[in-house]
């Protein structure tokens, strides 16, 4: 169990505004530790991607830290080119299965894209009402993003799919 550290606890020459300060100092350090921790991660997760032939992946983040790009609309655009990217890569992907897959399992594989289709846009209505009810403009990139991810995720299974697929062959 945690030790809370008590108003008791601390000398008592800090008295209570030297609390107020210390609680503030520590909420503070904790803030920046995770969000440290958070870049670290992503920068790691992100240098992965380009190692695992993710290009779309290493374009976007070319893209979003080109200083000229640092505005909401620039993140955005980012966002959005990498967005269709991915879409371009699934499409092509789910096109080169259909080609080798025996006629049941494309029929699996369409019906499964067509399931896609109506979660993708499902998603998409949810994630909107989701982000109408925030205000600022740091709202709209993070939604984009989200956008972007879902497309990725389908793409890069695809495309995982159409290189089991080569396995064999």
């Amino acid at each position: 169990m945690p030790k809370h550290i008590t108003v008791r606890s601390l000398p008592s020459s800090i008295g209570c505004a030297g609390y107020a300060k210390w609680k503030f100092a520590t909420w503070q350090t904790r803030l920046i530790s995770v969000l440290f921790l958070a870049f670290i991660a992503a920068g790691a997760a992100r240098a992965a991607s380009d190692l695992h032939g993710d290009t779309t992946q290493g374009n976007l983040d070319r893209c979003l830290a080109n200083p000229e790009k640092a505005s909401t609309g620039g993140q955005t655009e980012c966002e959005t080119i990498a967005e269709h990217e991915y879409d371009g890569r699934m499409n092509e992907a789910y096109a080169k299965l259909l080609k080798l897959l025996p006629a049941s399992a494309g029929e699996s594989l369409r019906q499964s894209q067509r399931a896609w289709i109506v979660f993708r846009d499902t998603e998409t209505r949810a994630r909107d009402a989701l982000y109408a009810t925030r205000q600022g403009t740091m709202y709209v990139p993070m939604e984009t993003d989200d956008r972007t991810n879902v497309t990725r995720d389908r793409a890069l299974q695809l495309e995982k799919y159409q290189q089991m697929m080569a396995i064999e062959e």
